[in-house]
């Protein structure tokens, strides 16, 4: 009987023990398309820390408010080479080469010359099955003027590994926790 009850402690244990630190959330694996044509899998994180955001090209608030928050982050942490940025269309079948390079142009951010600025824009298929692994929801409402898009706002911190190293749930993010989360690619400490 004591056996059985010291097992029944054990599972118990185990099931509500906290995780430890040495679990790590890995990025889904993907194989999409860069506006430029160039494709995109989980090796782009390779030798890297990167920020994934899903995004639009087209937005008119919330969207291109994180690509200048991302890019104002870049410049205050030097434009470190091994920092990239990641947006992930939520609007593929909209976000053509055009819109994203002229949404990259309002921002001051040349894609070509800093290829550190990636936007995946498709196939819609494979792109919206990424949206999903990550729990990004999107919606779409047809009105007069075409489509109101609507998503989850999330900002990921991918580590060289795949590893997730951050996750904030809206844009304005805490600046400590982002550095912390970036601390592997700006040489800095925790």
């Amino acid at each position: 009987m004591v056996k059985a009850e010291m097992l029944i402690a054990l599972l118990v244990a185990a099931i509500v023990a906290p995780s430890t630190a040495d679990e790590k959330h890995v990025f889904p694996s993907f194989r999409v398309d860069n506006f430029a044509g160039r494709e995109l899998t989980e090796a782009v994180f390779e030798g890297k820390t990167t920020i994934v955001v899903p995004t639009f090209a087209k937005c008119v608030i919330a969207c291109p408010l994180v690509t200048l928050l991302l890019r104002d982050l870049d410049e205050s942490l030097g434009s470190p080479e091994n920092l990239q940025f990641l947006h992930l269309s939520v609007n593929p079948q909209w976000d053509t080469e055009e819109e994203i390079r002229s949404h990259f142009d309002e921002h001051d951010i040349d894609p070509t010359r800093d290829p550190r600025w990636l936007f995946a824009n498709g196939p819609p298929e494979p792109l919206g099955r990424l949206l999903d692994e990550m729990g990004v929801k999107v919606t779409y409402e047809p009105v007069l003027e075409g489509v109101i898009t609507e998503h989850t706002l999330l900002v990921l911190v991918v580590g060289p590994q795949g590893e997730i190293l951050g996750e904030f749930d809206n844009y304005f993010w805490d600046d400590k926790e982002m550095r912390h989360a970036l601390r592997f690619a700006t040489n800095a400490q925790p």
